[in-house]
């Protein structure tokens, strides 16, 4: 003998959510990652500041070594020409901008930044990637 199981609503909420197949409808998808953006950007700046509490040197390289990647990134993913200049400009100003900190802390690790780029350059020039 079976029971019958009474069929939700569709104005109750939990089933407003999901579709028939049980994936997260948009509006429950955008709340979601706004939450896990809000989450990641304190959880950033948390560390940022840690970094920063300990020597203005270490915070100020992680935010410009996370500039960098993120433009790198966003420049090898991107399909307009506006998005990847707008990557390629902020690694490229991160970078010097890392370099001149170095520079200002101790100057052999600023021709150590300057010769990291010329080293990943010549990697770049010679490999098929470039053509």
């Amino acid at each position: 003998m079976t029971t019958q199981q009474p069929q939700p609503s569709n104005d109750d909420p939990i089933v407003a959510t999901t579709d028939i197949t049980g994936s997260v409808l948009p509006d429950a998808k955008i709340g979601r990652e706004a939450f896990g953006f809000l989450l990641l950007s304190f959880g950033v700046l948390g560390g940022l500041g840690a970094l920063g509490a300990l020597h203005w040197a270490a915070g100020l390289s992680a935010a410009l070594v996370g500039l960098c990647t993120s433009g790198v990134l966003v420049r090898r993913n991107s399909k307009r020409r506006w998005q990847q200049d707008a990557g390629a400009i902020a690694a490229f100003s991160s970078y010097a901008g890392q370099t001149a900190v170095l520079f200002y802390l101790l100057p052999p690790l600023g021709w150590l930044a300057i010769s990291l780029l010329a080293v990943a350059a010549g990697l770049w020039l010679s490999s098929d990637e470039g053509a």
